[in-house]
């Protein structure tokens, strides 16, 4: 494993603990997976990009789930419409491609 060494703002370092923090994780562990994440958005995987784009705005939520019937996606979706046309255009894709 490699190190990297990060210069940050005292402010920045605190808004970032306190993320951490509140998801449970190391800062080390939280800003791994930040890193990790932007980086697979670079490699053109449409999921990555998804997953990247919801974890700038903060609403990332990883869970094992089964995958769901029409209807209840549906649903879903008209429930996230309100959060922006740029997260339902990449939900309708995934959902094209399946």
């Amino acid at each position: 494993m490699k190190q990297l060494i990060l210069r940050v703002s005292p402010d920045l370092h605190q808004r970032i603990s306190a993320r951490a923090a509140r998801e449970g994780k190391s800062v080390n562990a939280w800003i791994g997976k930040l890193l990790e994440r932007s980086v697979d958005a670079d490699l053109g995987d449409r999921h990555a990009r998804a997953r990247a784009k919801a974890a700038e705005l903060g609403i990332l939520s990883e869970i094992d789930a089964e995958p769901v019937d029409d209807a209840t996606r549906r649903q879903v979706m008209e429930f996230l419409r309100p959060y922006g046309r740029a997260i339902m255009a990449e939900l309708e894709a995934d959902r094209n491609s399946r």
